[in-house]
């Protein structure tokens, strides 16, 4: 493990310094120990609250990709993704909404931008990285699954990067540590919203983007039982969903200031949603959360700033 990635990490229970000891990592503080594993730090603690749960989800994502024909990895495709549907001429609206919404983020938030500390939460494998690495940045990926094909194990195939096993409800990171926080298809998984977004929040420098890409929401009445979600969670898998106004707040309430809401895939709203789109500055965004109120189930991407 690099110098460099040890330094950044902290204990997830109690913040303090983490420093190797015999091959494991403990802490400085309270002294709990945390395991490496081909050199990727295991900070999901079975000690932490959910971490239960949280670790059952990882048997859960194996056993559906495994199901589902996805688990063993194909050099073709993920040196593509997000943008399979252009490269490879795929017609898959999931990644379509990955694909844009993460544009977005790089084209509008980081621009021309290098040198950047980035944080991902929920990195699955680790896709982003190539992103970041070609602008010199120095990327960090964490994901509670390390598997090796499908998880963080898989993410060496982009380059070297720190990859951390960790919980986005507590992450083993100090304060202000990152230039952008984000996560795609991340903040939907979380046992606690709100807990997720004020963690990203906290690890993030002044001034810093904190996003949740490709988010799913439900209108307003409707069930918070997607039934699109229903094969994840009869395998172990955290699912949740919830309205755009839950995100909203939950951004509200970690301190950070949205500057950008719409549907992930860059669709625009209804058509009374686009009448509110045309008022400057805040229509989009107020256009995108009247939409997605009064629709079934879509989904949202969130771009908000940590006030300087």
């Amino acid at each position: 493990m690099e110098t460099a990635l040890l330094e950044l990490l902290r204990c997830p229970f109690c913040h303090a310094p983490v420093a190797a000891v015999e091959g494991d990592l403990a802490c400085t503080a309270c002294e709990r120990r945390f395991g490496v594993e081909d050199g990727i730090p295991l900070m999901l603690h079975e000690d932490l609250p959910g971490a239960r749960e949280k670790l059952g989800e990882t048997a859960g994502w194996v056993e559906k990709a495994r199901v589902e024909g996805w688990y063993e990895p194909d050099d073709t495709v993920d040196a593509v993704l997000p943008f399979v549907n252009r490269e490879l001429g795929w017609n898959d609206l999931v990644w379509l909404a990955n694909g844009h919404s993460f544009q977005v983020l790089l084209d509008r938030y980081v621009g021309e931008l290098r040198g950047l500390r980035v944080l991902e939460v929920g990195a699955a494998k680790a896709w982003a990285a190539r992103f970041w690495l070609e602008r010199e940045c120095e990327y960090v990926a964490t994901d509670i699954l390390v598997d090796p094909k499908i998880g963080l194990g898989r993410g060496a195939f982009y380059g070297d990067f720190g990859r951390v096993q960790a919980d986005g409800e507590h992450l083993p990171f100090g304060d202000e540590s990152f230039d952008v926080v984000y996560g795609v298809a991340t903040l939907h998984h979380a046992l606690d919203l709100r807990r997720m977004v004020s963690e990203m929040a906290r690890v993030a420098r002044p001034g810093a983007v904190v996003a949740g890409l490709n988010e799913g929401t439900r209108g307003l009445g409707r069930s918070s039982e997607n039934p699109d979600q229903a094969s994840e969670k009869e395998v172990g898998i955290n699912e949740h969903v919830h309205t755009v106004w839950a995100y909203l707040a939950a951004f509200a309430g970690a301190g950070l200031r949205v500057r950008r809401l719409e549907r992930p895939d860059g669709w625009p709203p209804s058509p009374y949603g686009r009448v509110l789109s045309k008022i400057p500055k805040i229509g989009l965004s107020l256009g995108t959360a009247v939409h997605l109120s009064a629709v079934h189930y879509c989904g949202v991407s969130v771009y908000a700033r940590k006030p300087e």
